[in-house]
């Protein structure tokens, strides 16, 4: 039932919404026991640590599984959790026996909580709250006990909604609207989970067991594997909408331009779809208080096909009309996962000469694995669109280039590794090992680099995995100047995809974890920039090493290669240059006060009574009374990052021309 795809050493990646995407899917059989025992096994046989399925595992997926329904604990009390502790140390023995009775028991359970909670939000939401009390709030409750019955459980969601409702009023909203928001977050939440089902519930448990080995590896059901290749390949089959679930409804959220739905021009973000029917005249399905992900698989297509949707609009009259639109589906590019570029013209060379500076931004590490195998010449790939992006910068005669890795969650390994050939000479650009200790080394597949100019690359506390790589090797080349947050994410392991056949969706795997050039395992500790910004990013818990059980950072020899060049005689000017620059700077000056704002409230907000946070609400509004509207001259805010970017590529390229290295001026370009 079980086979494993090689898809390059794909490393995983935040997914975007959810997505219509190819034909229907066949339906999901019934995730059973036997199905959980050959999941499980099959993981336990591939993964990195060749760790066993043991008690103290057992112990870990316990927690993960309760993790999943009551984080905070606020739904159970400690009756429920006194029974499921019989089954805390038998997980490993339960699963061996295709015995689901754990995941089903709790998940029965939490259901009969939320609804007794959503009782108590509801009537605790229409009673009057004192704000103008000593009390504190709950803070993290992560590891405090949990309430011995209904009763302390009501006290303690007082407490929460309370401070919930001062925190929406610290941000400026109303009271009694803030309330109207608290009601609808816990009532949408409520609805999701009633939509539950059983794959869902063993999906959760699944996901508790692969979080017990490690924080990447993960359960796909047909649906999030389906959502995963299209990450990948940047393009869908569908109507190109984006949609969300609210108070039981699938609400458009936004359109894709040139897609479908925006080339036919009907359908408008807000818009509530009602009812879905397939061609020309079949008949219309009530989607009405049903599953979003259901929706979604009768809404997406082949393309060329049609689909029909009936949906409410708000009218001028405030009244909701039922409309319905025809829509032919078809291929729809994710233009905003693609990478783009521009040139901005900087007045910061030698002798006052004005720079072009190439800016490349690149969201993800994507391919279309489908049209590389028909053409591999020609098919839709990061590596090939920023290939493209830099011959138009060659033709333009930039100066120096911006590679913006900032938010780059990661993608495919091996677009990394074709990607760094752009810009380096053949040779190492990472070093794999696998659960058996073997090396192997990926070099770039160019004979020589597209740009040789001078570079920098962006990175933040959200950069990771495949971006790491390419980030991780340039700095270990001399090949760039990092800039960025204090590291980037610090995930250094590599997932396989374990396809399930019957249609039960698939496994990701860790199973191998990667080294930069110069040694180090990106894992933990992320890629250091030579250059750190000030911002919030450096203060907040992001990253590998605030995940739970994240595997460790280590390191082995050091690769064969020849570096770039050595960029250390130009840092220390650079650096200096850039502290100067931000001491000058109104905006990083006040980034630098918001941050130390962040740092001085990261505990005492936590400590601070009702009354106070009333007071600080207070001081707050009549500040703003007293301030004037000068909103109609305000400006978008700029992007300072990327503008200090800029100076320092300035600064490296004058550098250069003052004095450069092996790789001259005359030689870059």
């Amino acid at each position: 039932m079980i086979r494993t795809i090689r898809l390059s050493l794909l490393i995983l990646f935040l997914l975007p919404g959810l997505w219509g995407t190819g034909p229907l899917a066949e339906s999901t059989p019934e995730l059973n026991g036997r199905h959980v025992r050959d999941i499980t096994r099959a993981f336990l046989s591939n993964h990195y640590s060749q760790a066993k399925f043991d008690d103290a595992h057992s112990q870990l997926v316990f927690a993960a599984y309760l993790r999943q329904f009551d984080r905070n604990h606020l739904y159970f009390v400690q009756a429920d959790i006194d029974k499921f502790k019989e089954f805390e140390f038998m997980l490993d023995d339960l699963i061996g026996a295709d015995d689901l009775d754990f995941p089903v028991l709790v998940f029965s359970r939490f259901k009969t909580r939320l609804e007794e909670r959503s009782l108590q939000i509801d009537s605790l939401l229409a009673s009057p709250f004192d704000l103008e009390t000593d009390e504190k709030g709950l803070g993290d409750r992560s590891d405090a006990s949990y309430p011995k019955d209904t009763d302390e459980a009501r006290e303690l969601w007082r407490k929460k909604l309370k401070f919930d409702l001062l925190a929406l009023m610290t941000a400026g909203g109303k009271e009694e609207a803030g309330r109207e928001i608290l009601r609808k977050r816990y009532r949408n939440y409520a609805i999701r989970i009633r939509q539950y089902n059983h794959n869902d519930v063993v999906s959760a448990y699944l996901n508790a067991f692969t979080a017990a080995f490690d924080p990447h590896s993960a359960y796909l059901s047909p649906d999030d594997l389906e959502n995963f290749n299209i990450a990948l390949r940047l393009s869908l089959e569908g109507i190109g909408a984006t949609l969300r679930s609210e108070d039981g409804y699938t609400i458009i959220t936004s359109i894709i331009p040139g897609g479908a739905a925006d080339r036919e021009g009907t359908l408008k973000p807000e818009d509530k779809i009602v009812g879905v029917g397939q061609g020309e005249e079949g008949p219309y399905a009530d989607v009405v208080n049903q599953r979003l992900s259901d929706v979604v698989k009768l809404i997406r297509g082949r393309r060329g096909t049609k689909v029909r949707l009936a949906f409410l609009r708000l009218s001028d009259s405030a009244i909701e009309s039922r409309t319905e639109v025809t829509i032919v589906r078809d291929k729809i590019v994710l233009k905003e996962g693609e990478a783009s570029g521009k040139i901005i013209e900087h007045p910061a060379g030698t002798n006052g000469k004005i720079l072009k500076l190439g800016v490349i931004t690149l969201p993800s590490f994507y391919v279309d694995f489908a049209a590389r195998r028909s053409n591999p010449i020609h098919y839709k790939s990061s590596s090939q669109d920023v290939k493209r992006i830099l011959n138009e910068f060659l033709e333009a005669k930039v100066d120096g280039v911006v590679l913006d890795l900032r938010s780059n969650g990661g993608g495919g390994l091996d677009e990394a590794v074709s990607l760094s050939g752009l810009f380096l000479e053949r040779g190492p650009v990472v070093m794999v090992k696998d659960y058996r200790g073997r090396l192997s080394t990926m070099e770039n597949p160019h004979r020589k680099p597209l740009y040789r100019g001078p570079l920098l690359v962006m990175t933040n506390r959200y950069s990771a995995s495949a971006s790491e790589i390419l980030a991780g090797a340039l700095k270990d080349y001399g090949r760039a100047i990092l800039v960025g947050d204090r590291s980037t994410f610090g995930k250094g392991t590599v997932q396989n995809i374990i396809s399930l056949q019957n249609g039960l969706g698939a496994v990701k795997t860790t199973v191998a974890k990667f080294y930069r050039p110069g040694s180090a395992s990106t894992q933990h500790r992320g890629v250091v920039p030579d250059i750190v910004l000030p911002s919030v990013n450096n203060h907040m818990e992001i990253g590998e090493s605030s995940l739970e059980n994240a595997l460790p950072w280590d390191a082995i020899p050091k690769a064969d290669f020849e570096p770039w060049e050595d960029l250390s005689p130009y840092l220390l000017v650079i650096q200096e240059n850039s502290r100067q620059r931000l001491a000058k700077s109104e905006e990083f000056q006040e980034v630098s006060v918001a941050v130390q704002k962040y740092v001085d409230n990261m505990d005492k907000r936590s400590q601070m009574t009702a009354r106070e946070i009333m007071a600080e609400i207070r001081r707050r509004l009549s500040e703003s009374e007293n301030e004037e509207d000068d909103s109609a001259g305000n400006k978008p805010s700029a992007d300072i990052y990327l503008d200090e970017s800029l100076s320092i590529l300035a600064d490296h390229i004058r550098l250069h021309e003052q004095g450069a290295t092996q790789h001259d001026v005359a030689n870059q370009m």
